[in-house]
């Protein structure tokens, strides 16, 4: 009797064994990284700025990573996607990339520092692989403005990076954004110091 119950609940064990296939692994997750700096200035800038977040439109507002094989057209790579939206994390980095540089005494994004005396608004006009005769190109575009919070700009200017991603792998082509993403965090960087201290000065 006692090994008929210990086979009868071997059976019953192996019935609740799930004999589902095993789960695809998780699609891989990237980031965008910010710059650093080799030294600080002996006296950082007397103002301060609020960094707002950047604006895009819904093409490019997404965890997605973005790629064209056409004009106006518009995909998006399956195998890989970043950690957040997109302009959520290269507005982090920018913030991320003015604190390293430590250049301004008061630096931060809106939430933190809202009442700047300057304010940089920024635009993600491509942030995407793009096909260009067998060729995939990772470009980025932001078109950035400095102004007073209120209206006033002092200067404006687009900034671009684009390298060749090497192949056609969402790894591959997330990798170039970031290097394209840093390049233009760093001129955006050295524009706004150069701007707001000649108006500032004024």
């Amino acid at each position: 009797m006692r090994t008929i119950l210990i086979i009868a609940g071997a059976l019953a064990l192996s019935a609740c064994i799930s004999v589902l296939p095993d789960a695809p692994p998780a699609s891989a997750r990237f980031q965008v990284t910010d710059v650093t700096f080799d030294a600080a200035p002996v006296q950082p800038a007397a103002w301060s700025l609020s960094i707002e977040e950047p604006m895009a439109t819904r093409a490019y507002d997404t965890a997605n990573i973005a790629l064209s094989r056409a004009p106006a057209q518009i995909e998006y790579y399956a195998g890989g996607e970043w950690v957040d939206r997109a302009p959520r994390l290269f507005g982090a980095a920018l913030v991320r990339s003015f604190e390293n540089a430590g250049a301004i005494r008061n630096v931060g994004a809106f939430s933190t520092v809202p009442l700047g005396d300057f304010a940089l608004q920024t635009d993600i006009r491509r942030f995407g692989a793009v096909f260009d005769g067998g060729r995939v190109d990772a470009k980025v575009e932001v078109f950035a403005r400095l102004t007073n919070g209120r209206g006033k700009v002092y200067a404006s200017r687009m900034f671009t990076a684009s390298n060749d991603a090497g192949g056609d792998q969402p790894g591959a082509v997330a990798r170039a954004l970031n290097a394209g993403a840093t390049q233009v965090q760093r001129e955006i960087v050295a524009w706004t110091l150069e701007e707001a201290n000649a108006a500032y000065a004024k």
